[in-house]
Formats: structure tokens, C-alpha cells, sequence
């Protein structure tokens, strides 16, 4: 009798416990991968809310150097998104022909607490620029 070629159920079998004993460990490490990389999405919306909100005072502030102040606002593109911008004026001459300097800090976060504040504790990204008045 001729014996056909192929696999045995035993050596299918076999081969199937290797591979689950490799991929086991491989499988642990998913969760974690998942997780950074929710990470790693958040941080680049919150950056991206940052860069648009400073651009957005840089823009005004080149416009009228004193015409801008700093506030908060909720983000609307991203849940529990919370953007603050700060401007203080660093450097301001009264010679004429010399302007002002202001600082601008922008601050994204994701408020998960709701105080409306960006604590230590929350994701967040920071910008930080100088602005000078054109005289």
C-alpha cells in the first residue's frame, strides 16, 4: 500500500503548540503598544491645537501689540481639550523707534479632571515665542 504525502494530525498539531508558544509573549506586549500609542495620537492633536492657537496670537499681535490678552478656551475638535495662552509683556521702551517685547506661552492639555486648568499631571504640550511691535 502506498502511503500518501502530507501531514499527520500529530506533526499539525506539534506545529500549532510552537507557534502558540511563541506568540503568547508577543500577545502581552500588545496592550502596552495600543496604549502608547493612544499616547502618541493625543500628543500630536494637543500639539497641533497648540501650533494653531499661537499662530493665531502671533498673527494678532504683530497686528496690535497690545491688543491681545490671555485666556482659555476649550478645544473643538478634541474632547476634554483645554487651550491656554498667556502673554505678558517682558520689555517695553518708551525711547522712539523701539518697541515691545511680549512673551507668548500656549499650553494644550487634556483637562481630564474638569477644573479647567492644565495640572502637572495631564498630557499636555507647550509653546513658548517672543514677539516684538514694529515701530
Amino acid at each position: 500500500m502506498r502511503r500518501e504525502a502530507g501531514f499527520s494530525l500529530v506533526e499539525v498539531l506539534v506545529a500549532a503548540l510552537l507557534i502558540a508558544v511563541a506568540l503568547v509573549p508577543l500577545m502581552q506586549l500588545f496592550p502596552g503598544l495600543l496604549e502608547q500609542n493612544q499616547s502618541d495620537e493625543s500628543t500630536a492633536r494637543l500639539s497641533t491645537v497648540a501650533v494653531r492657537q499661537m499662530e493665531s496670537t502671533i498673527t494678532a499681535l504683530r497686528n496690535n501689540i497690545a491688543g491681545v490678552a490671555s485666556g482659555s478656551a476649550a478645544c473643538a475638535d478634541l474632547p476634554q481639550c483645554l487651550v491656554v495662552s498667556t502673554v505678558t509683556t517682558e520689555l517695553s521702551s518708551a525711547t522712539q523707534g523701539v518697541g515691545s517685547l511680549v512673551d507668548v506661552t500656549v499650553t494644550a492639555c487634556v483637562d481630564s479632571n474638569g477644573n479647567s486648568a492644565c495640572d502637572a499631571t495631564e498630557s499636555q504640550v507647550r509653546y513658548d515665542a517672543k514677539v516684538t511691535s514694529r515701530p
